[in-house]
């Protein structure tokens, strides 16, 4: 497909069929690119990395994006829109899994380029439907293999051997979203693939979502972070109010956090409010951060029976 793929690393030397150097050229390159992958390979992780500041929520439990979001880089001579993506469902359960998806595949439909985000292994039944289904798209794609400094680096020669070979790949770029490891090849490769076309957006534009989304996602991610398993699955944040306010009084900021039944209700409130009070101390700290003034945050908790299952629903809530 295209142009002879090629490893774009020096711990692949041997493999290399060309020059990977390549560099961008005096035109403008923009364009958008979808970042597709299992859940918990490191997507949003590598988006904020490559932005350089966070924009997309994380946290160690899969599943925790839900939206495509949208993250503009720009430099001198490009504009990359980079789109994260929910983690990929072979099989949904509800409302809410088939809206994920529904997100993924709406990314790649806009896009002029894909990542595939992989960890260093040989690839499972995730891998292999994304790969048979970028090919069928024939979408550009660039295979990036996160998570590098986790093994030792004569390990991934093998794995990325069997991506190589392939051939769906236009490039094969090994990198860390953790410690930034690779990140400026990986850039370099992606300017490089995109049209020679004038900026999409605004130089100065930075996401296309509104602060309420930004706050209701902080939110959500404050509960991935400090409760087990079965709790973050089941919840949903909407911002029901937020007042910009002058001088120096605090903006003020309503959310309401829904949960599926009132056991997960108690669990998320905690004993005398303590659980839910540090959700909203983390939550306010880093809308404070961003905004750059002082943020009251008022957090209620309510249960809405059954809410993965109503479209209507998640639609409002995404």
């Amino acid at each position: 497909m295209g142009d002879e793929p090629v490893f774009t690393s020096n711990i692949c030397a041997p493999f290399i069929q060309k020059d990977c150097s390549t560099h961008v050229t005096e035109q403008h390159h923009s364009g958008f690119v979808a970042i597709v992958g299992r859940a918990n390979v490191g997507k949003s992780t590598l988006m904020n990395a490559l932005i350089g500041q966070k924009l997309s929520i994380v946290s160690p439990k899969p599943h925790t994006t839900r939206h495509k979001l949208l993250g503009v880089l720009n430099g001198e001579s490009f504009q990359v829109a980079l789109l994260d993506t929910p983690g990929f469902l072979r099989n949904g359960r509800d409302q809410l899994d088939a809206a994920m998806s529904r997100q993924m595949v709406s990314a790649l439909s806009d896009a002029d380029l894909a990542l595939l985000v992989v960890e260093p292994r040989m690839p499972g039944d995730v891998e292999t439907t994304l790969m048979e289904q970028l090919a069928k798209a024939n979408t550009p794609t660039i295979l990036v293999m996160n998570k590098i400094d986790t093994v030792a680096k004569f390990k991934l020669l093998p794995i990325m051997q069997h991506y190589y070979d392939t051939s769906l790949f236009r490039e094969i770029v090994p990198v860390s979203g953790m410690d930034g490891e690779g990140l400026d090849t990986l850039l370099e490769q992606v300017v490089s693939h995109l049209p020679e076309q004038e900026a999409i957006f605004p130089p100065d534009m930075l996401t296309d979502r509104s602060m309420n989304f930004v706050c209701a996602e902080i939110i959500r991610e404050k509960v991935f972070l400090l409760y087990q398993q079965e709790i973050p699955y089941d919840v949903a944040v909407e911002i029901d109010e937020y007042t910009e306010r002058d001088g120096t009084q605090p903006d003020l900021i309503r959310a309401t956090i829904y949960v599926d039944k009132p056991s997960q209700k108690q669990l998320l409130i905690g004993t005398g409010g303590q659980a839910l009070k540090e959700v909203g101390t983390l939550a306010r700290e880093e809308v404070v951060a961003i905004v750059e003034r002082p943020v009251f945050l008022e957090l209620w908790v309510k249960v809405n029976p059954k809410w993965r299952r109503k479209a209507g629903f998640i639609q409002r809530t995404l």
